[in-house]
């Protein structure tokens, strides 16, 4: 049987500047492996009070042209 989910799970890869406390960067990416960069509700800290889809359309942006700043500077 099919079940919809219509919960936004969020925390499961939480964002934040310390390693022991969080799994990604400020910048989504990941503390324990360079090139993984996460960029949906998983990473935010807390659930929010609204539908978080702009957030995330947001966060993948900023995580994107982070990743296109990084390698161009290379």
């Amino acid at each position: 049987k099919l079940v919809i989910d219509y919960n936004h799970w969020v925390g499961t890869t939480r964002m934040g500047s310390d390693p022991k406390t969080s799994v990604v960067n400020p910048s989504g990416q990941s503390h324990d492996v360079p090139n993984l960069f996460v960029c949906d509700a998983s990473v935010f800290p807390a659930y929010p009070e609204k539908n978080p889809t702009l957030t995330n359309i947001t966060l993948s942006w900023r995580t994107a042209d982070g990743i296109v700043h990084k390698f161009r500077e290379k």
